[in-house]
């Protein structure tokens, strides 16, 4: 064997007993938390982390204040790590963070209509704010989250680059930070005028328009792999979107007994369960067992039945029968066998 095959041999022999790192912006040798170390063993998430750290260099230079945004990005590290080794809390870190940043070198103006980064595919808010005076803004902010929805105004008094609002228990604060709006709110469910689970708090950009994140189900850690996204997208075909549209909330469901490998997750829309929720079974090998709600021409809730591994496709596995007859109520709930 020539001397560079020999050589070549001895590389990847070593490689081979290496644990695979894959690239980030920081050195996954010495990932010393588990958000790091979440990171670097899923490629997906690592690639995420790359896309942020070519775009802060990129960004940094071309802030009003530099030194601001490095505070921001200290905070945000901190925010990341508490995903721990959540993947889906990570994704969604990552996917809000780079749209800040696009955002960040704009100069900041009290008088703007600001959009919400969303956190997911059902959830939104919209704040107005106008300067009145040196030292008033008045806002008006509203928010939705699935089928509920809240609204409320009022005027805030600025110190600094923040603006301050009370009004019976609901406390606003809005901060204005280079070209963003962080808003903080205080106060019990519903103290604002929202509904349940519509808070106003986030993070704010300047737009006339909701701003959109390409959310899929693989960036919303639904599915944790490429392969298992587009096995699922040929699968399900249109209906992937439905599935998309119907998961702004995400609890982990009981293990299956039929099938012991499986992971379970249900979704449902805040405020449209019964209508707009989910079920999805994930297996090594890229197999998928899901039962979703639709609504057939008639506006009719009924459930679809999908598979992709054939000797399911006549029958339900046990978690997913059980979430079935959970969601009938009082009423029959048709299921259809899906190809």
């Amino acid at each position: 064997m020539p001397a560079f095959k020999c050589r070549y041999a001895v590389v990847l022999a070593y490689l081979s007993l290496t644990p695979v790192v894959h690239a980030s912006s920081f050195d996954c040798t010495s990932a010393g938390n588990p958000a790091e170390k979440a990171i670097c063993a899923d490629p997906y998430t690592s690639s995420l982390d790359e896309k942020l750290g070519a775009l802060w260099q990129t960004t940094l230079p071309t802030v009003s204040d530099s030194k601001a945004l490095k505070a921001d990005q200290r905070e945000w590290l901190k925010q990341r790590n508490r995903c721990a080794e959540d993947i889906s809390c990570l994704r969604r870190q990552y996917l809000m963070r780079m749209k800040a940043l696009e955002y960040a070198a704009r100069p900041f103006t009290w008088n703007a209509t600001w959009q919400m980064i969303p956190w997911g595919t059902s959830t939104a808010a919209q704040v107005t704010t106008s300067r009145q005076d040196a030292t008033h803004i008045a806002f008006d902010i509203s928010a939705a989250n699935g089928g509920n929805s809240g609204d409320m105004d009022g005027v805030a008094t600025i110190a600094g680059a923040a603006a301050h609002y009370e009004g019976g228990n609901c406390t606003l604060k809005f901060s204005a930070s280079n070209g963003l709006l962080d808003v903080e709110q205080e106060g019990g469910e519903g103290a604002c005028g929202g509904g349940v689970g519509v808070y106003y708090a986030g993070r704010y950009v300047a737009s006339e328009q909701p701003i959109s994140i390409d959310y899929d189900l693989l960036s919303l850690g639904v599915l944790r792999t490429p392969q298992e996204d587009q096995a699922l997208r040929v699968l399900l075909k249109d209906d992937y979107q439905t599935l998309l549209n119907n998961s702004g909330s995400m609890v982990t469901g009981e293990a299956s007994a039929d099938v012991p490998d499986g992971a379970v997750d249900e979704f449902w829309v805040r405020g449209l369960a019964s209508s707009n929720a989910a079920i999805l079974m994930r297996a090594p090998g890229n197999r998928l067992w899901l039962v979703l709600l639709v609504f057939d021409e008639q506006r009719k809730v009924r459930a679809r039945y999908y598979t992709n591994v054939a000797k399911w496709k006549k029958q339900v596995p046990d978690v997913l029968q059980a979430w079935h007859v959970r969601m009938t109520h009082d009423e029959a709930l048709p299921l259809d066998l899906m190809p």
